[in-house]
């Protein structure tokens, strides 16, 4: 808090007047990292900049589905349309919603409609989540994987639950018995990305199963619900057939699942910020307690009349609607077929580039038999460091030690990205090798920024000591 606090020049004072618990999220976002001072100097400088730090498609030219764009413009463009609708969201969409997975085919399970809430993206649903779930007087608590996506440490930290950090195996997978072992009597909730970020490693169905049985155990030993959260954002790019968690959960499951996805990815509609949270349960165990949280994510939002546009709500309805239409299933299906080639495509192109720079390293996971492979690639991102003889910890993170000297040194581009530790809890920050994280998206210039990133390692002398 305290370095947020002098970033913004807000006095202990003036800060302690509000809710001081906002400022705790100052270390736990990607759009505000050191890294901004050298994107501002290379803008000024007029230096070709690679930008890589959000995972928006869009901005590197992979844009929405054309069917859905066209819904959407007829949807916008309808005065009718531009009203509010239900606060859960527009009523036919939660009810196609709560019929199955219907972007990835359905699976022949049903939830009441009243257990779909649609929020503003995967941040809104996560936020509304923490903010019904946690009770910090009776000392919740939240497993979070060592390396995770920032926004559930942020949301835990508003909320003010205590973070669990759990391992992960050399595979990049949560570790089964690390997950065992911390899991507690005050443990409320478990949050897993599926496929996870930063590192891009998809847990299997056997995995997750045998993350139910772990929870289950845990749920029966303790007799209160463990919520099980699912990220489920980059299914659409796994190498192999999407994992659904609500359907692995069925007839398995004691407690509840959530799944929490959104169009920022596969559909490439980022800005609309329209996601949702799907809530599943058996029903037979902790029946009342269930109900009341999914009652009460209902009644959060009533006052607000609902976060995310009606049209942009109905237009996704059509589309998700007519998919039943096998002529437009297969065309749907190829375009997500073409989509995901295409960033494998850039992603293991830019991998390639970046495996052949000495000096480079790259997370256990992304090596296979001593070698680095694809296997652990299935999004946008790759995660990179230097080795440690090159250069260890400094003040500044590599991140803008590299785009520092890609400005100074006039490297054909300047690389943005964003500090690994952004994507650990803080017991783990300033720790072991440091990484940065790459959005693998760029195609034009990828020969520059690979070019420039060889440029900076190269720069480096074994054992240089930099302050």
């Amino acid at each position: 808090m305290q370095k947020t606090l002098d970033k913004k020049r807000i006095t202990h004072s003036a800060a302690n007047q509000l809710n001081t618990t906002v400022f705790r999220l100052g270390g736990h976002t990607l759009r505000e990292t050191d890294v901004l001072p050298a994107l501002a100097q290379a803008k000024a400088s007029g230096c070709l900049i690679v930008p890589s730090q959000l995972g928006d498609p869009v901005a590197h030219g992979l844009y929405p589905y054309e069917q859905f764009l066209k819904y959407l413009a007829e949807e916008m463009s309808n005065p009718k349309n531009l009203c509010y609708s239900n606060s859960c969201g527009y009523p036919p969409l939660l009810e196609l919603l709560a019929s199955g997975n219907v972007e990835f085919g359905k699976k022949g399970y049903s939830l009441p409609p009243e257990r779909v809430i649609i929020e503003a993206g995967i941040s809104g649903a996560a936020r509304g989540l923490f903010t019904v779930l946690i009770n910090k007087s009776n000392g919740d608590e939240v497993i979070i994987p060592k390396w995770s996506y920032t926004l559930y440490l942020a949301e835990a930290e508003l909320s003010e639950a205590h973070i669990r950090s759990v391992e992960l195996d050399k595979r990049g997978i949560i570790d089964l018995s690390s997950l065992k072992d911390g899991i507690g009597k005050n443990t409320k909730a478990i949050f897993i990305t599926t496929i996870g970020n930063p590192l891009g490693t998809a847990i299997s169905e056997k995995e997750f199963s045998s993350v139910i049985d772990i929870v289950n155990a845990k749920e029966r030993e303790f007799n209160h619900p463990i919520y099980l959260v699912a990220d489920t954002i980059y299914e659409g790019y796994r190498n192999g057939a999407a994992l659904d968690p609500i359907a692995l959960s069925v007839n398995k499951r004691l407690g509840p699942t959530i799944e929490l996805y959104s169009l920022s990815k596969l559909i490439a509609a980022p800005g609309l910020r329209l996601g949702w949270m799907r809530i599943h349960h058996n029903g037979s165990d902790f029946k009342d307690e269930v109900h009341a949280f999914s009652q009460a994510c209902s009644i959060m939002l009533q006052p607000g009349l609902g976060a995310v546009s009606t049209a942009a709500q109905i237009a996704l309805y059509r589309l998700y609607n007519e998919l039943e239409n096998p002529e437009k299933r297969s065309a749907f299906d190829k375009f997500r077929a073409a989509r995901r080639t295409e960033v494998r495509r850039r992603v293991h192109g830019i991998y390639d580039g970046l495996k052949e720079i000495p000096g480079l390293v790259f997370p256990e996971c992304y090596y296979e038999d001593g070698v680095p492979g694809y296997s652990a690639l299935n999004s946008f991102y790759i995660l990179a460091g230097l080795s440690e003889s090159l250069l260890g910890r400094q003040t500044l993170s590599h991140a803008r030690i590299m785009a520092e000297h890609q400005i100074v040194s006039q490297t054909p581009a300047v690389v943005v990205t964003v500090p690994g530790d952004h994507f650990v809890a803080d017991e783990y920050r300033g720790k072991g090798q440091e990484f940065f994280r790459i959005v693998a998206l760029f195609d034009d210039t990828r020969d520059a920024a690979i070019a420039s990133i060889r440029s900076f390692v190269e720069s480096l002398k074994p054992s240089q000591v930099r302050q």
